[in-house]
């Protein structure tokens, strides 16, 4: 019993040794996307719509959200702002947080949203992709492999608020840029 055990150990981390590599999700800290917003909608007179909202949103980040759910959250974000005296600081923050990377199952690229944005201030606008994706396909059925409107993403991962590339593993975009950039289209 015991020579069949170590074989059995033995055999299973010569597999494990030789295997490809695993495909893992990108690890991020989903409610670190809109802590920055929430500090400008409280002041701003938002009240308890900051925090439903923003955790609404946030959850748009996670591996199981569809192509749209983050604009569409985005979207939710700047609606609030507009009924607070169109709050510039909180419009910025949903604009920086509509390219914040998403996260696939699969760590390849997450397909983009194939819809206009309700509201104009997020007209062009993208998310980024994190850098360890697999910049050759996207996860899903390979639909939204190009934002909107847009015929290349240059260099790929990139999104107007981080043109140079894509973000850092982990990394929330509003840690990296305080402008959300040039809209795209």
């Amino acid at each position: 019993m015991v020579q069949l055990s170590t074989v059995l150990v033995a055999s299973l981390a010569a597999s494990a040794a030789s295997a490809l590599p695993l495909q893992r999700r990108i690890a991020q800290t989903i409610a670190d996307s809109t802590t920055l917003w929430v500090k400008a909608c409280v002041p701003a007179g938002g009240a308890d719509q900051c925090n439903t909202i923003s955790q609404n949103a946030f959850q748009t980040l996670l591996a199981a959200g569809k192509n749209c759910d983050q604009q569409d959250a985005a979207d939710q974000m700047v609606d609030l702002a507009h009924t607070l005296n169109n709050d510039p600081d909180m419009i910025r923050l949903a604009q920086i947080f509509v390219q914040q990377p998403r996260n696939a199952p699969d760590s390849l690229q997450v397909p983009y949203c194939q819809t206009a944005p309700k509201n104009a201030e997020l007209n062009g606008l993208f998310h980024c992709q994190f850098s360890s994706s697999d910049f050759t396909k996207f996860s899903g059925d390979q639909t939204g492999n190009l934002p909107l409107g847009v015929s290349a993403v240059n260099p790929p991962g990139s999104c107007p608020a981080k043109t140079d590339g894509p973000v850092p593993d982990g990394v929330q975009l509003n840690t990296l840029v305080q402008s959300p950039g040039t809209p795209e289209g």
